[in-house]
């Protein structure tokens, strides 16, 4: 703010101007006393003229002392406006960096993956399945699992990969250089085989990750296809598979569709039954137990075997049924027998109130309580162990037993099977059919059949298919064995 002094001195003059010629013209009038009155008021006015002067400069000097503090002050405030702006500007780059990045490996996300698959032009997507993690996760820990995550990301960055973390042990790849299907399968090779030729640090250990890989390549590509591409591989145990546009998808879900079409149409014919695999006793060679497979018979009388059926059933409303009617056909076949029989339960079959309401009252009914045994996979007894060690402690009490089916199939868990009350452990098929070959895994049967003696379980060998395997296996010790040598599943093969 500032006092324009020539504006102030050009109205002072107008005044006394205009005073003046007042005055003269009273004067020219005759009007005396009114002149007096003007030039008094003129007298006065001029008196005061230095003191307004003063009162003028001491709010001249005033106003530019408040002039010069806003100024001040604004400048204060444009800073300060500044650095709001930067602070501002690096909190919301941190806080779509923490979006955008995973914070175990440090690598990109999956919204980062998206993000840039939306703005730039890349050739090819790669979804990564760590195929053994879980099984190490679960044989180590997680803190070492997440050191082996962390360390698998490091490798990535190291050798230049265009790297994402998409989930717990899924991550992906973009590859921006344009690529031939043969240029790109050799790609996907090599990464393999330079994973092959690294291992990684568990502990003390050292241990080596393996993979599947799904893979999709063009102009538009979809993370969708690729998982399609990963999950045939998995399915096929193949190291990847290139997604081929929509005839794999379209021709999977078909497959599916069919299926479980004729799953229903065989449950409500009564094409469903079991059959019956014999489990003989090392020391007696007496048939002791049984085990009940599922079977579809096709209409075409062709038998359909449970992996190439079941997976799908589980998928629709109708499994539950299908357990049950298993169930009651193995209970009702054992009801007036003396042998043991047992019965595959999953996850879905445990957390199925319906369905445990069911066999408890079958198991009752038919007075099999005392010789039914309970198959449970050890992958969902680690996954569900919950409800899973409430089931056993459930159907114990009313007199049947437990078996974990497969075990040593993955890294087993000692510890949580010695808190469980098991009453048979059945030795994987894959250790068991290289007992003849491998010194190494006839010591891994060898502890397994020590561990089932210490927590007062029986073993039970699976796929003995040899009478030298039979030999081999009751020199160990282990108590029961089944598998083609001693007897194949048939529906009356106790008669």
């Amino acid at each position: 703010m500032k006092v324009d002094t020539k504006k102030y001195f050009a109205a002072l003059f107008i005044f006394c101007a205009t005073v003046i010629a007042m005055a003269i013209h009273d004067y020219k009038q005759g009007d005396q006393v009114l002149f007096e009155t003007v030039a008094k008021s003129l007298l006065i006015f001029m008196g005061a003229l230095p003191f307004m002067l003063l009162y003028r400069n001491i709010l001249s000097r005033k106003v530019a002392d408040l002039s010069e503090k806003m100024d001040i002050q604004n400048e204060k405030l444009y800073e300060t406006t500044n650095l709001l702006e930067e602070k501002v500007e690096e909190k919301t780059k941190e806080l779509i960096d923490e979006g955008f990045q995973d914070p175990l490996t440090h690598l990109p996300n999956r919204h980062r993956l998206v993000f840039d698959m939306d703005r730039y032009a890349y050739h090819a997507l790669i979804i990564i399945h760590l195929q053994n993690f879980k099984e190490l996760n679960r044989f180590f820990g997680n803190q070492i699992g997440n050191s082996l995550l962390q360390q698998f990301g490091l490798w990535l960055e190291r050798m230049n990969y265009n790297a994402y973390r998409l989930g717990t042990y899924e991550f992906a790849l973009l590859v921006k250089e344009a690529q031939s299907s043969s240029e790109l399968e050799t790609y996907c090779k090599e990464f393999a085989h330079a994973l092959d030729e690294h291992s990684f640090a568990a502990g003390m250990e050292k241990v080596s990750l393996l993979v599947n890989m799904g893979v999709d390549m063009g102009d538009n590509l979809s993370l969708a296809h690729a998982d399609t591409a990963l999950q045939l591989a998995i399915e096929m145990s193949q190291t990847f598979v290139v997604y081929e546009a929509h005839e794999q998808e379209d021709s999977k879900q078909s497959l599916n569709i069919k299926t479980a079409k004729n799953i229903r149409e065989a449950f409500h014919a009564g094409r469903i039954i079991c059959y019956y695999q014999p489990i003989i006793s090392t020391k007696t060679g007496d048939i002791e137990k049984y085990e009940t497979l599922a079977r579809l018979i096709d209409t075409d009388a062709t038998i359909i075997p449970p992996h190439d059926f079941l997976d799908i059933a589980q998928k629709t409303r109708l499994y539950p049924n299908i357990t049950q009617e298993i169930v009651a056909q193995a209970c009702e076949t054992f009801k007036n027998r003396k042998e043991s029989f047992t019965v595959h339960l999953c996850a879905l079959d445990i957390t199925d109130h319906s369905t445990i309401h069911s066999i408890e009252e079958m198991i009752v009914s038919t007075n099999t309580a005392d010789r039914i045994i309970f198959e449970l996979s050890e992958q969902d007894i680690y996954e569900h162990y919950i409800p899973m060690s409430l089931f056993m402690q459930h159907i114990k009490r009313l007199g049947a037993k437990i078996a974990i089916d497969n075990f040593g199939s993955s890294y087993s868990n000692f510890d949580k099977i010695m808190h469980l009350e098991i009453d048979y452990l059945k030795i994987d098929g894959a250790l068991i059919n290289k007992i003849m070959h491998s010194q190494r895994h006839t010591k891994i049967i060898q502890t397994i059949a020590s561990f089932a003696d210490a927590i007062g379980a029986k073993a039970i060998a699976e796929n003995v298919e040899t009478a030298e395997i039979l030999e081999q296996v009751t020199a160990i010790g282990i108590r029961f064995a089944q598998g083609y040598y001693i007897g194949k599943p048939g529906p009356c093969c106790f008669e």
